[in-house]
């Protein structure tokens, strides 16, 4: 499984799984999904630094809950090698977030889910999820 996908999983499970260990089914809570995606970051930072694959570099995840902002941080060993690129990788971040029920919910309550991917031959990329 994709780390990036693992980590929206888990602050999934952690943001909707009550004490008795069932399933609920509720409106987002700011503060739950604040505490629950920190937690998350807590542990997925803890792996900052490792390679997912060839290519990619998990540098961590930031939450910042006074502005309601969710950042998964990339490290790319090779830069952009088409002129699509940047619209290739808009297109896989949407497809992450939004084909999580948490992300995609946190996002239509007002969240920022972003990444930022960093590479050779670019600044940074900051790519905000969009699940219109």
């Amino acid at each position: 499984m994709r780390a990036d996908l693992f980590v929206a999983w888990l602050g999934a499970v952690v943001a909707v799984t009550p004490p008795g260990g069932g399933m609920a089914v509720a409106a987002l809570d700011n503060e739950q999904f604040c505490a629950a995606m920190s937690e998350t970051a807590r542990l997925g930072n803890a792996n900052a630094g490792t390679w997912i694959d060839r290519n990619t570099r998990d540098d961590g995840i930031e939450v910042v809950c006074r502005i309601r902002t969710v950042n998964y941080r990339r490290f790319n060993k090779s830069g952009p090698t088409a002129p699509d690129w940047r619209e290739r990788k808009q297109r896989e971040w949407n497809s992450t977030a939004c084909s999580s029920p948490l992300l995609r919910e946190a996002i239509e309550n007002g969240w920022i889910i972003t990444t930022t991917i960093t590479a050779p031959g670019i600044e940074r990329v900051i790519l905000i999820a969009n699940c219109s």
